[in-house]
């Protein structure tokens, strides 16, 4: 129990800090629904777990973080320019209906926010550090641990979704809103071409 209650506390410092994970929650918060919010915000949670339970079994092996941050940088890169385009382009409009949706839209999010998860340069590098910090996660904790990481990240990053969706949010006026959402297209770009830069170029 001490070591899940070190897990979550630390886990919850990286939750709460900006990062690629958060600005792709904040783009769908754009046009919000429930089925885009829980989508999103669980394919973002299973990354995390993934990465979590990868790192506890691979902890010992530093070259995999070595070999995993170039491709991991460029592939979350592509992402976050791809999510900035989407975004700049995007005409504003009225919120959608707060309902499921297609079930193609649904995998799209959930592959999006999956994607962006295990491709962040940073995840599973903190993960890496922490299990090589306490090496009982890698002796039959992982499943325990990646279920923590999961529940965690799903409930802030829908507790964000959420936040974000508000009516009294979605209805400012057209000047704010269009500035919103250059900001966040701007940061999205920004982070992609630092990420290239540290890690590509």
């Amino acid at each position: 129990m001490p070591l899940l209650t070190s897990l979550a506390l630390s886990y919850a410092l990286v939750l709460v800090a900006p990062g690629p994970n958060l600005l792709i929650v904040l783009r769908v918060a754009v046009r919000p629904s429930w089925g885009r919010r829980l989508s999103v915000a669980s394919g973002v949670a299973s990354g995390a777990a993934i990465a979590s339970y990868l790192a506890a079994i691979g902890a010992t092996t530093l070259n995999m973080v070595d070999n995993l941050d170039l491709w991991a940088s460029v592939v979350l890169s592509s992402i976050l320019f791809y999510s900035a385009v989407r975004l700049a382009r995007r005409p504003l409009a009225g919120a959608p209906a707060q309902q499921l949706g297609s079930d193609s839209l649904s995998l799209r999010l959930y592959s999006l926010g999956l994607a962006t998860a295990l491709s962040n340069p940073l995840s599973v590098p903190f993960f890496v550090g922490l299990y090589l910090a306490q090496p009982d996660f890698s002796t039959g904790m992982g499943e325990a641990a990646a279920c923590i990481i999961f529940l965690m990240a799903f409930s802030w990053f829908t507790l964000v979704g959420c936040v974000f969706s508000i009516p009294v949010i979605q209805r400012l006026d057209t000047i704010w809103t269009k500035t919103a959402q250059a900001v966040l297209a701007a940061a999205m770009g920004l982070y992609g071409l630092i990420l290239l830069y540290k890690h590509v170029l």
